[in-house]
């Protein structure tokens, strides 16, 4: 059974969406977007490769990156498609894509055309400045905000997104949300997101939740599938991924925003969990 307040907290956010036909082979090698995508094929074909699955592109189908998931694509000339970035967020400090199993592509019904070609006419301006990820995912564009020209053209792109991303959620394939609420986890969460500058420790959380050291450990595990330490160190890095994208901080500066004790230890467990040292991350990532 899926958990209404966390739905309603999530929060959606357009960055690009526009319809695109490319006149020539075209390849991209390991991208990562701090965005959430949404591919729809109109004709033509390639292929996307997420972590060790190859997917095939094909016309009639629907595809969605998750956010800092690296891929590889491969668009053969003449493939065409509709193609949307947003970002979610949840102030609760939940990540959906730890709540739901999600589908990285299924096939495209009428309705779906129609909704991606209504997006595009009520945001004719959204397209990407230059087609290479590489290029596109530099400062300027990454940090642009929608200005929206009327409420209605907001709460209708917003709907869109929703019901767009939706399609994308495995039915009956929900995670048992329901001890985040029965051990109130959703604070702990919160908590580490909005001090991971700081030094975070398992007796600081455990007592947050009012368990014992070795009890908050199991439960935690339990529901976000990682043991505490593990999930901070993620976040850290998530962090630090985001931050060498869309930012011009130096790696000191994000050090001390991402929490990480030295220089050393930050690039030692940044290419641990991302295989390539934090100034290659941002040297390729633009």
């Amino acid at each position: 059974m899926y958990l209404e307040q966390i739905i309603e907290s999530l929060s959606f956010h357009l960055h690009n969406v526009a319809y695109l036909r490319f006149d020539q082979d075209s390849d991209y090698e390991d991208i990562i977007s701090p965005f959430t995508r949404i591919y729809l094929i109109t004709e033509g074909c390639g292929s996307l490769i997420i972590g060790n699955n190859r997917i095939a592109l094909e016309a009639g189908q629907l595809y969605l990156i998750p956010s800092f998931t690296s891929c590889s694509y491969h668009f053969l000339e003449g493939l065409a498609h509709y193609y949307i970035h947003f970002s979610m967020d949840q102030p609760n400090g939940l990540n959906v894509y730890n709540l739901f199993s999600i589908t990285n592509h299924l096939v495209a019904c009428k309705l779906d055309y129609q909704i991606l070609n209504r997006i595009v006419q009520i945001n004719p301006d959204l397209q990407l400045p230059h087609h290479h990820p590489r290029v596109y995912q530099t400062k300027p564009w990454m940090n642009k905000k929608v200005e929206y020209q009327t409420a209605a053209q907001h709460l209708e792109t917003l709907g869109i997104m929703k019901q767009l991303f939706s399609r994308f959620l495995a039915i009956g394939k929900n995670y048992p949300v329901a001890n985040m609420l029965k051990y109130n986890i959703q604070p702990i969460l919160l908590h580490i997101r909005n001090h991971l500058e700081q030094n975070i420790t398992v007796e600081e959380l455990a007592c947050i939740a009012c368990f014992s050291k070795d009890h908050f450990s199991r439960v935690f595990k339990t529901i976000t599938g990682l043991a505490p330490c593990d999930y901070i160190i993620s976040k850290r890095i998530e962090r630090a991924q985001f931050l060498l994208l869309t930012t011009d901080l130096s790696h000191s500066q994000i050090i001390e925003r991402t929490g990480f004790r030295s220089a050393s230890y930050f690039s030692r467990i940044f290419k641990k969990q991302t295989s390539i040292s934090p100034a290659q991350y941002r040297l390729q990532r633009g």
